[in-house]
């Protein structure tokens, strides 16, 4: 796939989402792009977690928004856009079928692990690429719903209660979920004493940051 070398139409566009939808219903391709743009990693990401494949991933984000576009008229976007967006994103990767012959990629691999810290030293930026290597590679060892949760409240930011509407269970379950899955990680991370960091939950939670961005092109209707 041919690198996306378009401008990111998110970037600059202060607009909320309830503010784009709307727009796009009245025909502005560009605030399609930039809904597409602002979720389009996010989406990747939970692909992958799900999948293992990037290129199921990517086929995922596309087959996500080729669907939001067709939906526009419907779409309630004050409260519900992103966790609506992400429900689709994981039942179109839970219904994909694993490929033959597909070498599964784990999230670190899918990961950008180049800190932009012009102030560490070398030993400190080493160091912080193998605790993230670390902490990602204990993800991807959590069974598929904890993994899950991790992914959508660490990776993408979502709270509690859109999670629960994602993945169609009580708050509580998911405050369960979340928990059981950063005992697995802080006893992960408490393994490795050689990197002499605690593995304490802020730590934790900044690992879990700056994936690769993908390169999908932006769907539209009819593809």
């Amino acid at each position: 796939m041919k690198p996306d070398t378009r401008r990111d139409p998110a970037a600059g566009d202060g607009r909320t989402d309830h503010e784009l939808v709307y727009a796009a219903r009245d025909g502005d391709t560009i605030a399609f792009d930039a809904l597409f743009y602002r979720y389009r990693d996010g989406i990747f990401r939970l692909g992958l977690a799900i999948t293992k494949d990037p290129s199921a991933a990517e086929e995922i984000v596309v087959d996500t928004f080729a669907r939001a576009h067709r939906a526009l008229a419907r779409l309630e976007p004050d409260d519900s856009l992103r966790p609506w967006l992400y429900r689709v994103a994981v039942n179109l990767s839970y219904n994909r079928r694993p490929r033959k012959g597909v070498v599964l990629s784990s999230l670190d691999e899918a990961a950008d692990v180049a800190f932009e810290n012009d102030e560490g030293s070398p030993s400190h930026v080493a160091e912080q690429a193998e605790l993230r290597r670390l902490v990602l590679g204990a993800v991807d060892e959590l069974g598929p719903k904890h993994r899950l949760v991790v992914v959508l409240h660490y990776m993408n930011g979502l709270n509690l209660t859109e999670i629960a509407e994602v993945v169609d269970c009580p708050v509580g379950t998911v405050k369960s979920r979340l928990h059981y899955a950063l005992r697995r990680l802080r006893t992960h991370l408490a393994a490795h004493p050689e990197l002499g960091i605690e593995p304490s939950r802020p730590i934790i939670a900044n690992q879990l940051r700056a994936p690769k961005p993908i390169t999908a092109a932006v769907p539209f209707e009819g593809e």
